[in-house]
C-alpha cells in the first residue's frame, strides 16, 4: 500500500475514534437530551400519553361530528358537543335543530373513520391536531347509494381538568 493511502486510513480511523468518543460523552453528559434523540428505542412516555390523550380526544370528536345517522342524530349530536367548548360548542348547540331535521328529512347515513391523526403542536393546556377521515355516505341524493367522501380537519382542544375539549374544527385541504 502506498503511504498516502495508510496515512489516509490512518486520518479516517483517527476521526472515527473522536466522533465517537464524543457521542458515547455528549450521550452520557446528557442522558436527559441526548439519548432520547440519539437512541430511537427511548421514547419519552410522558409526552407519548400526553399526545395519546390529545390524539384519542380529536379522533373521538371527529368521528361523532362527521357520523350522520337520521335514525339516531340526538345521539351523535349529544356526542359531539360532549367534547365540544367555547364558542365551537354553542355555535355547534344552535344548529342542533337543523341538523337533526335535516338529516331526517334526507334519509342521511354516514359512517365515518378516522385513517390518520397528527398532533402538530400541543403544551400543557392547548393542542392543534390534524385528522384524515373516510366516510361513505348515504341519502336521498345518492340514491341511497353509499358515496365515499374524504375529509381532513384541523382541530384546536384545550384542557379542561382531566379532559380534552375542541374549542374549534376546520376543514383544511
Amino acid at each position: 500500500m502506498p503511504s498516502w493511502w495508510l496515512r489516509a486510513l490512518t486520518g479516517v480511523l483517527v476521526l472515527l475514534v473522536v466522533v465517537t468518543g464524543v457521542a458515547v460523552v455528549v450521550v452520557e453528559d446528557g442522558r436527559d437530551r441526548a439519548v432520547g434523540a440519539l437512541t430511537p428505542w427511548r421514547i419519552d412516555s410522558d409526552r407519548t400519553t400526553q399526545h395519546q390523550e390529545v390524539a384519542a380526544a380529536a379522533e373521538d370528536l371527529a368521528l361523532a361530528f362527521l357520523s350522520v345517522d337520521h335514525r339516531d342524530m340526538d345521539t351523535l349530536v349529544d356526542t359531539v358537543l360532549a367534547g365540544a367548548t367555547g364558542e365551537f360548542a354553542s355555535d355547534y348547540a344552535a344548529q342542533r335543530d337543523r341538523l337533526v331535521r335535516e338529516a331526517r328529512r334526507a334519509r342521511a347515513v354516514s359512517v365515518a373513520e378516522v385513517v390518520a391523526v397528527g398532533v402538530v403542536e400541543q403544551d400543557a393546556d392547548t393542542a392543534t391536531v390534524l385528522v384524515a377521515a373516510d366516510t361513505v355516505v348515504q341519502n336521498r341524493s345518492t340514491g341511497n347509494e353509499g358515496v365515499a367522501r374524504y375529509y381532513r380537519l384541523r382541530l384546536e382542544l384545550v384542557r379542561d381538568g382531566e379532559r380534552w375539549l375542541t374549542e374549534d374544527v376546520e376543514f383544511v385541504r
